[in-house]
């Protein structure tokens, strides 16, 4: 029968993982059922508004919408995100930026244990660094007094993650706040924050890349700069000073090869112990330094 799991993976023309994905989706969606119900329930039929359903994702999943937004969620760093069209699509390179967050938390708490320890994420987006490093901390137990704020020029993305951080129980840890970069950012955070980490707009205006693949669907100004893929990177730097400790850590992600153009603009604004760190496909993918 042509209305059964088993059918339905078997015809589509879409690889067998986004076709799982979608298809678990609308299981627990319209059935409540499990991820398992793909195994243990593929030769039950199917209601007819399910098959309707799976009948749409199948088709702009084929024109090439992404499936994180024809789910609406995706994984992150151990937690599940709200996502949508007005905000970029977590990836797997951009938790390093979280893992470098943990670590310099974790070396602040040895040697100041009492001490609150605030980060700022600039272009927040849904939410997913600064909420991923706060849902790390909690499961970790450590007792870190802890204060993110997570700024992002797009109200629609700052709903989105406050919606996030609610779902994550996380609202008492991460605030956000609509702001162009540092633009509203209070006077009172001047040389407030311990770290600093962004995943800025860094591709060319005229990269083909952003004519393929899912970047076809994400919004544009969350890609690039219009321009040579490192004026927001400038714009973060150049106020980085202001809003840093003495000592304080900013860790930006950039292109796999803007390394060589990052590390001067650290460089310019006094900033020390510059270094490039890889990802996990070997690509200088963040770029940390210290005021």
């Amino acid at each position: 029968m042509a209305n059964t799991i088993a059918a339905l993976l078997e015809s589509t023309p879409l690889n067998k993982t986004d076709a799982k994905v979608l298809l678990g989706h609308l299981l627990e969606k319209h059935l409540g059922w499990s991820r398992s119900a793909l195994i243990a329930k593929d030769q039950e039929p199917l209601p007819y508004e399910l098959i309707t359903a799976w009948k749409s994702l199948e088709s702009q999943r084929a024109s090439g919408v992404p499936v994180a937004y024809l789910t609406g969620v995706k994984g992150f760093h151990g937690i599940e995100l709200k996502v949508n069209e007005a905000v970029l699509i977590p990836r797997p390179e951009t938790e390093l930026l979280v893992d470098l967050a943990l670590e310099e938390m974790k070396r602040i708490h040895v040697d100041y244990p009492n001490q609150t320890i605030q980060i700022l994420d600039l272009g927040t987006g849904s939410g997913a660094i600064a909420l991923a490093i706060a849902h790390e901390c909690a499961i970790s137990k450590m007792p870190i007094n802890l204060r993110i704020l997570g700024v992002d020029q797009s109200t629609v993305a700052i709903e989105l993650a406050h919606e996030n951080a609610k779902a994550l129980g996380l609202t008492h840890v991460v605030d956000f706040l609509q702001s162009n970069w540092y633009a509203a950012i209070p006077d009172r955070y001047l040389n407030t924050f311990d770290v600093i980490v962004s995943n800025p707009p860094y591709i060319q205006k005229d990269d083909p890349h952003l004519l393929d693949g899912d970047l076809r669907f994400e919004p544009k100004a969350a890609l690039t700069d219009d321009s040579d893929g490192l004026s927001c990177i400038r714009e973060i730097v150049n106020h980085a000073q202001h809003y840093l400790k003495p000592g304080g850590l900013i860790a930006i992600e950039h292109g796999y090869d803007q390394a060589v153009a990052v590390a001067p603009l650290l460089e310019k604004r006094a900033f020390h112990e510059i270094a490039a760190i890889p990802d996990l496909a070997g690509h200088l993918r963040v770029t940390q330094a210290r005021k």
